[in-house]
């Protein structure tokens, strides 16, 4: 009779450990810039947008801030800072891309409890300001906050960057490289900011979306392009 075999098991290894396989992210944070745009009266519009997208399996919030409200300053550049929350992304981005702009999302993978504090940090914002009731649907929930909007900031890249670092600290890292408003603005707009004593920090969608595209310090997970710039 020959000797017993050593029991041997069949089950396949799993490549990684249940605990590294829990504390795999699956939440996504986006970062929305749009490009510029030629309205349909021929008006050219060359600022561009940022907004930024919180994405989980029980959330998917765009907040998007800007000049929605009464505007001042010799060209627009400042007024009421208006923050509007998306309940759903598809209502947000139809509406950029009538506009006939492109729009890239820069898409991180994050763990939940840091799309929470990101979400935490417009919360508060919020909580500072007032609910403007009668522009309330049932996609989207719209606040005047403390502060005002202005072209240096708070604009809609500096708040949308706010959030996001509240999610990823580093993720605007070496920004201040692109800071280069010459590349967008016309010499009117650069002589009015300067005189208002410039930025010191990322500013413009186009110079953040070359710092993304480029240079950022934290890894993709994808960008998606939504429209197509005319």
């Amino acid at each position: 009779m020959s000797a017993s075999k050593p029991f041997e098991t069949k089950t396949v290894e799993a490549p990684k450990s249940i605990v590294e396989d829990k504390l795999r992210p699956d939440a996504e944070m986006q970062i929305l810039v749009g490009g510029p745009y030629i309205s349909a009266d021929g008006e050219e519009h060359r600022y561009g947008h940022t907004a930024l997208r919180l994405k989980t399996k029980k959330l998917d919030l765009t907040y998007d801030f800007g000049r929605y409200g009464k505007t001042s300053g010799m060209f627009g550049e400042s007024g009421e800072g208006i923050l509007r929350v998306w309940k759903e992304f598809q209502p947000y981005i139809k509406g950029e891309n009538l506009l006939k702009r492109k729009t890239t999302g820069f898409i991180y993978l994050i763990f939940d409890h840091q799309a929470i504090a990101a979400k935490e940090h417009f919360d508060q914002l919020i909580k500072s300001g007032k609910e403007l009731v009668g522009k309330r649907s049932s996609i989207m929930s719209v606040y005047k906050l403390i502060t005002d909007y202005h072209a240096l900031g708070p604009n809609c890249t500096t708040i949308s960057m706010d959030g996001a670092k509240s999610a990823i600290p580093k993720i605007d890292a070496g920004s201040e490289k692109f800071n280069k408003p010459e590349e967008v603005l016309d010499l009117k707009e650069r002589f009015a900011l300067t005189a208002h004593g410039g930025a010191k920090r990322l500013f413009l969608p186009a110079n953040l979306h070359r710092f993304l595209e480029s240079a950022s310090p934290v890894k993709l997970l994808r960008t998606d392009i939504y429209g197509q710039k005319k």
